[in-house]
């Protein structure tokens, strides 16, 4: 059973495969365009992470992508 706001690891690995090839991002489970959001650094973390915020606007669900692949 699938958690509610959170996908599945296929979902979120074809999220991220859509990003790192330029396509647009939508929602594995409904089709709907994915809202993508910025997550700035916080001060308290000594390293910097460049991450996006992936929301759907439809079933809730959410994903943090690294703009870099690690």
């Amino acid at each position: 059973m699938v958690e509610p706001g959170r996908y599945t690891q296929a979902d979120e690995r074809e999220i991220e495969g859509a990003f790192r090839a330029g396509d647009p991002l939508t929602c594995p489970r409904c089709e709907t365009a994915l809202d993508v959001r910025a997550v700035p650094p916080r001060a308290d973390v000594s390293y910097v992470r460049d991450r996006l915020l992936v929301v759907c606007s439809s079933c809730h669900a959410t994903h943090v992508l690294d703009k870099h692949a690690p």
